[in-house]
């Protein structure tokens, strides 16, 4: 991922237009746009210290000094990064909050390197019953589609997150639980747009 990439894709996750950025650190908006093309090869100290304090990471990261994805906080053992754990997923609400964030939780830095954002959220109820249960901790990796299939966070509507493996067809989208006592439930047409996707889960932490 270029340095232009990383800047794009952390603008998008502010919700920031290229104008509204330049403004934040004092550039034009034709200026972000050359940072992310890749027109200009190097950008000036103190802009891109400003962008790195405006999109909540560092300059070695925008820089692909650095890759370890920009919402990791650094273990103090080099082989761990701490990956923030999360109170809730919910439409309008940053995972990434200072006061959505409950704890953090070591993860080997080999597993989330590639600059994506990852987030841990405990499991609540017992639809996904054997595979997940209550307690537990599943790494998320921060994405908004997943492949038919996979388990994924979705949300619906206003309601809080929750796992699911997530099933498409021609026109619609199923979510499917585990445990048999909880019917699929099947949003066709339009109702497809009640869902986002939140993340992909890529592992599950158990403790006993």
């Amino acid at each position: 991922m270029t340095t232009g990439e990383r800047i794009k894709m952390l603008r998008k996750e502010h919700n920031l237009t290229q104008e509204e950025l330049g403004a934040k650190i004092g550039v034009q908006k034709a200026a972000i746009q050359k940072y992310e093309k890749g027109t200009v090869k190097n950008i000036k100290r103190d802009s891109l210290i400003k962008l790195a304090q405006y999109l909540e990471t560092t300059p070695e990261y925008l820089l692909g000094w650095d890759d370890t994805p920009s919402n990791i906080e650094i273990s103090s053992e080099t082989d761990f990064v701490k990956i923030p754990v999360v109170g809730r997923v919910a439409a309008g609400i940053s995972c990434f909050a200072d006061n959505n964030i409950l704890d953090y939780e070591p993860v080997p830095k080999n597993e989330v390197r590639g600059g994506d954002q990852y987030a841990f959220l405990r499991v609540i109820g017992d639809s996904m019953y054997p595979v997940f249960m209550e307690g537990d901790l599943v790494l998320v990796r921060c994405q908004s589609s997943v492949d038919s299939g996979s388990y994924a966070v979705v949300t619906i509507d206003e309601e809080d997150g929750v796992i699911k493996r997530i099933v498409y067809g021609d026109d619609f989208i199923e979510l499917q639980s585990i445990n048999p006592m909880y019917p699929p439930r099947r949003f066709e047409g339009e109702e497809v747009l009640r869902i986002r996707v939140f993340g992909l889960v890529r592992e599950i932490k158990r403790k006993f």
